[in-house]
C-alpha cells in the first residue's frame, strides 16, 4: 500500500476536520437552556442573511415573490427575543414591522392590497398582537402593537360573509382572485386565534365573544369536524360548504389550538375550551408527529415524504412549535403531552440543521443529518420557530395582558379606523357594507383587465 507523504496526510486530516466540524449538528441538549440559545442564535444569522438578499428593492418587510411570510418571520424573531433575551435583530423587526403597516397602519397598503388575501393580513395582525404579548419595545410617536391587531381585527371581521355559507372567511378578499369563492380553515381559524389574543390581552369581552362566532361557525362546516377533531383545509362557496379540501396541513390545526388555548385561559378554564384543546391536541400530534418519524418530530405530513413544499408550507411546522407551547403554557395539563414534541422536535432540528458550511437547515427534521434541501430563510425560520418553542417552554411566562403590559394599551387609529367605512370598533359589529363597496369600486377600476391573480 502506498503511504502518504506527510503534506499529503496533513491535507486529508484538515479536510477530514473541517468537513467533520461543518456538519457537525447544533448540540442542542433537550434540556439544556443555553444549549438551545446557542443554536438559534446560529440558526437565526443565515436567516437573516436571506432575508436581507431577499427583500424586493431593498424594501424593508417587503420579500421577494410574497408579502405575508416576513410577517411570519417577525413574529417568530419576536417570540425569540423573548424567549431568549437576546435582542440582536430587535432594531430591524421594529422599524421593519411598522413599515409594513403602510400608510394606514392597517397592513393593507395600496401597494399591495389589490392581491392580498385575508389570511396574508392575518399573519400581520398576530405579529402585532404578539409583540404586545411578549412586551415588545413600543414605537414613540407610533400606534401601539395592539392598537395594529386591532386595525387588523376591524377590517376582517367587516368581512365575514353571510352572502353564502351563512358566515365565515373568504380566503381572498376581491372577486377577481382564485379562492375568492373558497372559505380556509387558515382565514378563519387565523382570525380566531386573532380574536382570542386580542380578548385576553384587552380583557374586551367583544373579542372574545368573535371568537366564539368564529369557531361555532367553523364547527358547523366539514371545516373543523368535532367529532373525530380534522380540519380541513378548505370548503367552498358553491357547495354551500359542504364539500371540504381535505390536504392536512399543521397550521391550521395550530392555529384553532392556539386560540382555544387563548380563550381557555381568557374564561379562567371553561371547561368546554378545554375539551377543544384536548381534542385538537391530540388530533394534531397524531396526525403531525408520524410514529414512522419518531412519534415526537413534527412534520408537514402533505408534502415532506415527497419533498413538494412550497415556501409557505415549510413555515407552517414553525408556527405550530410555538402554536403548542403558548397551550403547554395556558393550559398547564397539556405540556406532559406537548413537551415531549418539542423537545424531539429540536433534537432533530439539531441534526437537520448541518449543511456545510454554516450550519444550514433542511425541510425534513426527521432525517439525521441534512435532506438535501436547499436552505432558505423559511427552512432557517421554521428551525428557529422550533428552538423557540422550547425556550418559550422553559421560560414558562405567559403572554402578557394590559394588566402586566399597560404601554400595550388599545386605541383607536384616527388615521385610518374613523376614515374607513368597513372598519369594526371592538364593541360594536357595525355595518359591513362599506367592504362590499369598496370591492365593487377596485372591480370597476380595474374594468376587468387584471384577470386571475393568484396569491404566492
Amino acid at each position: 500500500m502506498r503511504m502518504l507523504s506527510l503534506r499529503q496526510l496533513c491535507g486529508a486530516t484538515t479536510l477530514l476536520l473541517s468537513g467533520q466540524v461543518a456538519l457537525a449538528d447544533l448540540g442542542i441538549q433537550a434540556q439544556n437552556v443555553d444549549s438551545l440559545k446557542s443554536a438559534a442564535k446560529t440558526v437565526a444569522a443565515p436567516m437573516m442573511e436571506f432575508y436581507d438578499k431577499n427583500q424586493t428593492e431593498g424594501i424593508p418587510g417587503k420579500l421577494t415573490g410574497t408579502w405575508y411570510v416576513a410577517g411570519a418571520m417577525f413574529m417568530t424573531l419576536i417570540q425569540y427575543w423573548q424567549a431568549s433575551s437576546d435582542d440582536t435583530y430587535n432594531s430591524v423587526v421594529s422599524h421593519d414591522l411598522m413599515f409594513q403597516s403602510g400608510e394606514n397602519y392597517d397592513f393593507f397598503s395600496g401597494n399591495y392590497s389589490q392581491w392580498l388575501g385575508n389570511d396574508d393580513q392575518m399573519f400581520w395582525g398576530l405579529a402585532s398582537i404578539t409583540a404586545s404579548e411578549t412586551g415588545f419595545p413600543e414605537i414613540s410617536g407610533k400606534p401601539t402593537w395592539t392598537s395594529l391587531a386591532r386595525v387588523v381585527f376591524n377590517m376582517q371581521a367587516a368581512r365575514w360573509d353571510k352572502v353564502a355559507c351563512d358566515g365565515g372567511m373568504r380566503w381572498q378578499i376581491w372577486p377577481y382572485q382564485a379562492g375568492y369563492t373558497m372559505k380556509n380553515a387558515i382565514s378563519n381559524g387565523g382570525l380566531f386565534e386573532l380574536s382570542a389574543r386580542l380578548a385576553r390581552f384587552t380583557r374586551n369581552d367583544t373579542y372574545a365573544q368573535w371568537a366564539d362566532k368564529i369557531w361555532d361557525w367553523s364547527a358547523s362546516t366539514p371545516l373543523m369536524q368535532t367529532d373525530r377533531w380534522y380540519i380541513a383545509d378548505s370548503t367552498s362557496n358553491e357547495a354551500n360548504c359542504k364539500d371540504a379540501g381535505n390536504t392536512q396541513w399543521s397550521y391550521n390545526y395550530g392555529t384553532y389550538l392556539s386560540g382555544a388555548s387563548f380563550m381557555y385561559n381568557y374564561t379562567n378554564g371553561d371547561d368546554k375550551w378545554l375539551q377543544r384543546v384536548n381534542g385538537l391536541l391530540e388530533s394534531l400530534i397524531g396526525t403531525f408527529c408520524p410514529k414512522d418519524k419518531g412519534g415526537n418530530v413534527l412534520s408537514e405530513v402533505a408534502c415532506e415524504p415527497i419533498m413538494t413544499c412550497d415556501r409557505n408550507q415549510i413555515g407552517f411546522k414553525g408556527y405550530t412549535a410555538m402554536w403548542l407551547a403558548h397551550t403547554a403554557i395556558l393550559v398547564p395539563s397539556t405540556a406532559a403531552r406537548i413537551l415531549p414534541v418539542l423537545q424531539g422536535s429540536a433534537l432533530a432540528i439539531s441534526k437537520q440543521c448541518s449543511k456545510a458550511p454554516d450550519n444550514t437547515c433542511g425541510l425534513r427534521w426527521w432525517e439525521p443529518t441534512w435532506d438535501g434541501l436547499t436552505p432558505g430563510l423559511e427552512t432557517q425560520m421554521a428551525a428557529l420557530a422550533g428552538i423557540t418553542a422550547n425556550l418559550m417552554y422553559y421560560k414558562s411566562t405567559a403572554p402578557n395582558t394590559i394588566d402586566s403590559n399597560p404601554d400595550g394599551k388599545e386605541h383607536q387609529i384616527d388615521t385610518h379606523e374613523d376614515e374607513t367605512p368597513n372598519a369594526l370598533h371592538p364593541i360594536n359589529t357595525g355595518d359591513r357594507a362599506g367592504a362590499w363597496i369598496l370591492t365593487v369600486i377596485i372591480v370597476v377600476a380595474v374594468g376587468g383587465s387584471v384577470g386571475w391573480l393568484i396569491k404566492s
